[in-house]
């Protein structure tokens, strides 16, 4: 399905991934920052939001007229998307799993041969268990088995989202690429249904997660069918785009609690469909080199920051045990490192997010690249293998949300 400018791929939305992916980096350092304490400071969440509404709209873009025309029987179609989703989201997600793993391992084996040391928390201890390794590697993490917190506990959202992108493509295949109303229909259901399971908050994470992806991804499945309807003259786009970036960090900063704030993904989503045009100046900004940069390797921040916090939080426990800094403090349920200063905290943190960059701009070429083109040369000997041959010659590539 390509879009009414030409394109097949929208630059100013991987911008827009990037910088989400640095907000979710951000919000997980557990460090002692003023920002800690403010009572906005958990709306950064709503960065996940975005990711699942964005998944929705790419999806449709990339795949939406060869799922509803291709000439392929309906489960040769869904097995070919189905690996494509699999090879983008598992390759890096079970890489970063065997990191974390090999770290475990390497502190269970120091800390045997230093009997007495304190620890924060035993190797292969809860959230870190060997049967939690499991449900990571199937997907399965978020469905009522082990809770949502072990091993790399952000690919919760990896794990929801390709079971939620399956559900997608069959809903395609059956009502068509252009199914407004259906699309609508079932972000409605998702909206009732997560009220039900989370009256108080649109940040559901344990067990009921892929709700919450459904009525963000079919949110955005809408926006695309509606893009049309925001496409403005370049100097009212300008305009536009502005209003949007407010009005989003206006909603971060606001988000109130309850069903109320399901309307936040209304926004993202009409956000979405203005910056697919790439339009205005902000849509500009989002299209330079850094901004693309950061989208390009948005996955591997998403991924790799956690087993990052992992080798430092340990190394500073293990400086606390000798040095007394930095210390380690207690801030609602959570434990937060100290270096003494709000300051010195924030940048700390700071500091962290930034050395993600660099590693998961090697992640992305080392792992994520190689692996998606693998899966791609598969997916065109299935085609070919198939029972009318390829789904859609010289189709694009597939998009990579």
């Amino acid at each position: 399905m390509r879009g009414r400018d030409g394109s097949d791929r929208f630059e100013a939305l991987d911008g827009v991934r990037g910088v989400c992916a640095l907000g979710v980096a951000f919000f997980h350092m557990p460090l002692a920052h003023p920002l800690q304490g403010q009572a906005w400071f958990p709306n950064l969440q709503a960065c996940v939001d975005i990711f699942f509404v964005l998944s929705g709209f790419v999806l449709l873009h990339a795949y939406g007229d060869r799922l509803a025309t291709g000439r392929q029987v309906w489960r040769h179609r869904l097995l070919r998307f189905g690996l494509l989703r699999f090879g983008r989201l598992w390759p890096l997600h079970a890489a970063t799993l065997a990191l974390m793993v090999a770290l475990e391992g390497a502190r269970h084996v120091y800390l045997s041969h230093h009997a007495g040391l304190p620890v924060a928390t035993p190797p292969f201890g809860a959230g870190h268990r060997p049967v939690e390794i499991l449900t990571h590697l199937t997907f399965l993490h978020n469905f009522r088995t082990f809770g949502d917190y072990s091993w790399n506990f952000p690919s919760w959202s990896i794990a929801v989202e390709f079971y939620a992108s399956l559900l997608l493509a069959l809903t395609v295949m059956a009502a068509g690429p252009r199914a407004r109303l259906v699309f609508a229909a079932l972000a409605g259901a998702s909206a009732l249904a997560l009220w039900w399971l989370s009256p108080r908050t649109l940040f559901v994470i344990q067990n009921w997660g892929i709700v919450r992806c459904l009525f963000d991804m079919f949110l955005g499945c809408l926006a695309y069918t509606l893009r049309d309807a925001v496409r403005l003259p370049r100097p009212a786009a300008t305009a536009a785009e502005a209003g949007a970036v407010l009005a989003v960090a206006l909603l971060v900063a606001t988000m109130p609690a309850g069903p109320l704030a399901y309307g936040a993904s209304l926004v993202f989503a009409a956000s979405i469909a203005l910056f697919s045009h790439q339009r205005g100046a902000v849509s500009g900004l989002a299209r330079a080199g850094l901004p693309q940069r950061l989208g390009l390797w948005s996955f591997s921040v998403y991924l790799l920051h956690v087993p990052l916090i992992q080798v430092f939080t340990t190394a500073m426990h293990a400086l606390e045990a000798r040095t007394g800094l930095p210390r380690t403090v207690v801030i609602g349920h959570d434990r937060y490192l100290d270096f003494g200063s709000g300051a010195a905290n924030l940048a700390v943190a700071a500091g962290l997010v930034a050395a993600t960059v660099p590693l998961a701009a090697l992640a992305h070429r080392l792992i994520e690249r190689p692996a998606l083109a693998w899966f791609r040369r598969n997916d065109a000997r299935l085609a070919e293998a198939g029972p009318v041959g390829r789904l859609a010659a010289g189709a694009p590539a597939a998009l990579t949300p």
